[in-house]
């Protein structure tokens, strides 16, 4: 009985890693298709030639989502999973919102993105 004591707490544990492992990665490649979208639109506005006030703003809808990510991972690496889930969750609204944003200014004002 002592025996099997001390190993149910490292599976326990693995376990939940494995789950953060999971997590992490499914809501990682949600980040990662803000920032295709951000960065297909960069491309395809650059092939028109933006102006510098263009580059700034279209290239910040993909950096935000990075940044978001990693400060989300770093607040919240050592709460219970919910807490995690939920703060990565924000973080994505918070990416996705920045970037329909951006989106919106730049259909609405293409011109003065040009050069």
């Amino acid at each position: 009985m002592s025996e099997n004591t001390p190993t149910a707490a490292p599976t326990a544990s693995r376990l939940v890693s494995a789950a953060r492992g999971f997590a992490t990665g499914i809501l990682g490649l949600a980040y990662a298709f803000v920032i295709w979208n951000a960065t297909f639109y960069l491309i395809e506005m650059a092939q028109a030639g933006i102006s510098g006030y263009g580059w700034t703003l279209l290239v910040m809808p993909v950096i935000v989502p990075m940044i978001v990510f990693a400060i989300a991972l770093l607040v919240t690496r050592r709460r219970p999973l919910g807490v995690f889930i939920v703060a990565m969750l924000a973080g994505l609204g918070l990416s996705a919102v920045f970037w329909l944003d951006t989106l919106s200014f730049a259909l609405r004002n293409g011109g003065s993105l040009l050069s």
